[in-house]
């Protein structure tokens, strides 16, 4: 070991232990020597016991973080021997690992982990329940009715799994969360935001189903709780080959005013879809639905455009280019371009016009075709 710049007193005393004078800016000193002196003066066995003596025990940090990655290696495997059943939660799993998610949701304990991962476990075994609320379910799976609430470690791990499981996105927001949990039957806010309907009919003899078919002889709108989504599925036949989707609620009572019992099926979105729509759009899209949207002609309609064409398959509906250059223009467009992922040339002319036009403009052709349905 060489000592850079020593000082005089450090000089002075390894010269003294060692029984010699040196010179120059450096110090060497062997350790092997070093560990003989001291041995020979009966002041330690060796080196290590020395420095163990002044400073502490000496960790080998390198048998530690071995030991400490076989252990997290272990809580992964026993993971992976609950969960063999659903192989499709093994690629959340190794997300879990790779990522250190699980280690950082634990603040690095392998205890704490182990008992984070053994409760996630635990709570995905119990699904999908059969529509029941968060706040149960979360007593049923983990003793605690808030034990599920967002901001929980437990409830982080749990939105990756499922959202692995159903095919969605990890959700970033509560809206997203709700849907996340509604796809395994568990329901968050079960009756606020529910989905508009015009005409929409279902195969089913269940309340809501009567409850459709009454409105939809009447020409009348109808709104659809998760509630009733997620505790009586509904079912769809051929029949219902295609179901229109539009953005604004305007729009459903314009087409049962005019068309009434006439209409084609219709559903709206509201805006951004809520956990209600998403419910009902993935039961008719399973029953090989085809949805049809129509939105407004700005940036946001844009963004909701896409999120349903990504997520249930949806055919855009009248928002080609030339639809928006034969539209009635409105207000300039507001806020960050948003690229149209089923006609970027709908997103040039927008840019290249500058101007909105909203549903209710085009309303006329809307009716059109659902009147001839």
């Amino acid at each position: 070991m060489t000592v850079t710049d020593a000082t005089a007193e450090e000089r002075s005393t390894l010269d003294s232990l060692f029984g010699r004078v040196s010179r120059g800016r450096s110090l060497r000193v062997d350790l092997g020597a070093l560990e003989t002196v001291l041995r020979e003066a009966g002041i330690c066995a060796d080196l290590k016991g020395a420095m163990e003596a002044l400073d502490g025990p000496i960790e080998d940090s390198r048998a530690l973080r071995s030991a400490e990655e076989a252990a997290w290696r272990r809580v992964f495997d026993s993971a992976g021997l609950r969960l063999r059943a659903e192989p499709r939660l093994s690629a959340w799993l190794s997300e879990l690992e790779a990522t250190g998610l699980l280690r950082r949701a634990s603040g690095g304990d392998v205890d704490e982990g182990e008992a984070l991962l053994a409760a996630a476990c635990a709570v995905l075994l119990h699904l999908p329940a059969k529509a029941m609320p968060l706040a149960e379910f979360a007593a049923q799976t983990t003793g605690d009715t808030h034990g599920l609430d967002i901001g929980q470690p437990l409830s982080a791990l749990l939105m990756r799994a499922i959202a692995r499981v159903t095919g969605m996105n990890p959700p970033d927001d509560s809206e997203t969360r709700r849907e996340v949990w509604a796809a395994v039957g568990v329901l968050c806010d079960e009756l606020s935001a529910p989905v508009l309907v015009l005409n929409l009919r279902a195969n089913s003899d269940s309340p809501t189903a009567r409850a459709l078919a009454i409105h939809a002889e009447a020409g009348e709108p109808y709104r659809v709780s998760t509630r009733q989504l997620l505790r009586a599925p509904l079912t769809f036949s051929a029949a219902s080959a295609v179901v229109y989707v539009c953005e604004n609620p305007t729009i459903v009572a314009i087409a049962a005013d005019r068309l009434g019992p006439r209409s084609a099926p219709l559903i709206c979105t509201e805006g951004t879809p809520k956990t209600a729509f998403a419910s009902l759009a993935r039961q008719l899209v399973e029953a090989g639905v085809t949805l049809r949207y129509h939105g407004d002609f700005d940036w946001p309609g844009v963004q909701i455009a896409n999120l349903l064409v990504k997520r249930f398959g949806a055919d855009p509906w009248r928002l080609g280019p030339n639809d928006y250059l034969r539209a009635p223009l409105g207000p300039p467009l507001e806020g960050e371009p948003v690229t149209a992922s089923w006609s970027p040339d709908l997103t040039s002319a927008m840019r290249r016009h500058g101007r909105a036009s909203h549903e209710e403009q085009v309303v006329d052709d809307l009716l059109a075709d659902l009147a001839e349905q």
